[in-house]
């Protein structure tokens, strides 16, 4: 026996280092006795940390702390290393043995199990990552991001888009829970073309327009490599439609008779002075609705709009005609609200609801296909351009927004006095038709 592991000893040694990686381990010129379980279990803790060898590259580590680590000594390419194989007692000596029989397999092979190991955690994390990456949390960390950039209101606006237009399932397409990367082109063509067979093309077209900012965000932030969005030739999906304004009047017999319904509406003070100022300012309804007293300069005449209450954030400032004037007058002096000044008849510290305006137009009986809140700004574009009034003045009025920024900087202050000008004139002008 003693001549057959002297002979061992010396194969060993003749061995090549290169070749090492075919042996598995580190190269022992002497028998590890094997351990035993008893061994394991009754081994205290001493100073310094210190090791238990199992035999072919395996040991237990003990700490002075008494923690006991299972861990594979090996070389491959050359190189010593090693790689943990588990915590005692969770991982029992049978456990360890069997695990370093695995990877001896790998380790004769080539394969590195500590590089091995490494990959398949990364794997996991980039599975959980997916996982994470669903077009729900993409698209709304984008409307997070975007919060920023436009008023709250439209940012409301866009955060009900997406629950009600992309999170549902359509027939066979949920893409809420789908990994954003795993979106397809025809599974958003499913969707739009599941709204522009209810005939909502219009609502199909802003919902594209949705899903292009999110996909946009989501390459910019490397959630997934292309903007599918930018591939779909949304004519062709969505068909040709005929554009559709919304209703509005611009016979001054029509004009004549909403202006005097107003006058006649028999429901909420507050509702009814929001309805008579509106025709002369032709401000989105949830503007006029959440004016504050703090906005408005009286003897100055002009209401100043703060940039998180505007559609594309910026600070709007509106000349007031005498006749706006006169009736914030009257509220004033009633002093409903210290806030607001067309606060909820409901609670004085609140607005006028959404539904508010509309309800009372219905009230009054005009339907929705005849006439909405914001038909007053339509109201207001189509007569101030049929008599000839500046489009720059009518656009700057309306807050438009100008494509050249530098341009519309100059433009904001450059109107102002030709916006007073324009919207008294429209204010004389609803005077006139109403009195006939």
């Amino acid at each position: 026996m003693g001549i057959v592991l002297g002979i061992t000893a010396i194969i060993y040694k003749l061995i090549p280092k290169k070749l090492s990686p075919l042996i598995g381990v580190i190269p022992m010129a002497r028998t590890v006795k094997p351990l035993t379980a008893t061994e394991i279990k009754t081994a205290k803790p001493k100073e310094k940390e210190y090791k238990l060898f199992d035999g072919r590259g395996l040991y237990l580590s003990v700490s002075p702390k008494g923690h006991k680590w299972w861990r594979l000594k090996y070389r491959i390419n050359a190189k010593e290393k090693r790689i943990s194989l588990g915590v005692y007692p969770d991982t029992s000596l049978s456990d360890a043995r069997e695990k370093r029989e695995e990877l001896r397999k790998l380790i004769v092979t080539g394969i590195d199990p500590a590089e091995q190991k490494k990959n398949v955690i990364q794997i996991s994390k980039e599975v959980e990552e997916k996982k994470e990456n669903t077009f729900y949390n993409i698209s709304q960390k984008w409307l997070k991001s975007y919060e920023s950039e436009v008023s709250e209101n439209y940012h409301i606006k866009l955060g009900r888009a997406l629950e009600n237009y992309t999170y549902k399932k359509y027939d066979e397409v949920h893409i809420k829970d789908v990994p954003i990367d795993e979106v397809t082109r025809l599974n958003i063509i499913a969707i739009l073309e599941a709204l522009r067979d209810k005939g909502l093309q219009e609502t199909a077209k802003r919902t594209a327009m949705v899903l292009n900012k999110v996909f946009k965000y989501a390459v910019t932030h490397e959630y997934t490599p292309h903007n599918i969005i930018a591939d779909i030739d949304l004519p062709i999906v969505l068909g040709k439609r005929e554009k559709k304004n919304y209703p509005t009047f611009t016979k001054e017999k029509d004009i004549r008779g909403l202006l005097l319904a107003i006058d006649e509406y028999e429901g909420s003070y507050t509702t009814k002075m929001a309805l008579k100022v509106l025709p002369y300012l032709f401000v989105r309804s949830y503007n006029i609705r959440h004016m504050e007293w703090s906005e408005i300069d009286l003897q100055k005449k002009l209401w100043t709009i703060p940039a998180d209450k505007m559609k594309m954030k910026e600070e709007f400032i509106l000349p007031l005609p005498h006749q706006v004037i006169t009736l914030l007058e009257e509220l004033q002096a009633n002093s409903l609200s210290p806030k607001y000044v067309f606060s909820s008849p409901i609670n004085k510290g609140r607005p006028l609801s959404d539904n508010a305006l509309i309800g009372a137009l219905r009230r009054m009986g005009y339907s929705k296909g005849e006439f909405v809140p914001h038909g007053f700004r339509a109201m207001f574009s189509t007569i101030a351009n049929e008599h000839g009034k500046e489009k720059n003045h009518i656009e700057a009025l309306l807050a438009h927004k100008n494509s050249n920024e530098v341009e519309s900087a100059y433009n904001r202050a450059k109107y102002t006095e030709q916006k007073r000008e324009v919207i008294q004139w429209y204010a004389d002008y609803l005077e006139g038709v109403k009195h006939g």
